[in-house]
């Protein structure tokens, strides 16, 4: 596959009439429900916005595997959407420690947010999924030593599952047409949302108490 363009390539068989990928649109439906329900229960305005960026970005995954529209307009989307997130990541560290970062990290930030435009306009979806993840990896390490054992705790399964998904698109992008060669109906893109239940479980269920 010489082009990876979300949700069109994702390696589930899109259907021609009816929802698209059924079955990616229900995992992330799931992972919605899970989601809401902790944002339901936070008790602090950064939690909320949190926990609402993160329902945002998959209610509009869910629609993507659902209406696939001609174009770059729904990656492009999600991409902002990732952005907002990753903004609310920052706006509830801040507001928890009360402490902005140093003009270094600052520095360091806008030069990955720069590398992260570059990849989206020039690159396949690998590369900015891994700038997306780094910069988000970044501010985790970064107010770490400032954040309650049990946020600090999770943070090492937080990075070990973003690994795995981008393992698993990296899989996706070079093997999905020999894997569907052996199950065509097989919904193999299922795998990245199953672990992505994992990921935004042990995000919801740990920072909604932030």
């Amino acid at each position: 596959m010489s082009e990876y363009t979300f949700p069109f390539n994702t390696c589930e068989k899109p259907n021609k009439n009816g929802i698209a990928q059924p079955y990616s649109a229900l995992v992330n439906l799931i992972n919605c429900i899970i989601i809401s329900y902790f944002l339901l229960n936070t008790k602090s305005t950064h939690t909320f916005i949190l926990l609402l960026s993160i329902l945002c970005f998959e209610l509009f995954h869910v629609f993507s595997h659902t209406i696939h529209i001609n174009g770059s307009i729904q990656i492009n989307i999600t991409h902002m959407l990732s952005y907002a997130m990753n903004l609310a990541f920052f706006y509830a560290f801040y507001c928890y420690t009360n402490i902005f970062p140093s003009n270094e990290f600052i520095f360091y930030l806008v030069v990955l947010v720069g590398l992260d435009v570059y990849s989206m306009l020039n690159l396949t979806i690998i590369y900015y999924l891994l700038s997306q993840s780094i910069i988000f990896i970044s501010l985790l390490l970064y107010y770490y030593p400032l954040l309650p054992k049990f946020i600090q705790l999770s943070i090492y399964k937080i990075i070990f599952f973003i690994g795995v998904i981008i393992l698993l698109f990296q899989n996706e992008k070079y093997n999905c047409e020999k894997m569907l060669k052996i199950y065509p109906n097989f919904p193999y893109h299922t795998f990245i949302e199953f672990v992505g239940i994992i990921l935004f479980y042990i995000i919801s269920s740990n920072f909604y108490k932030l």
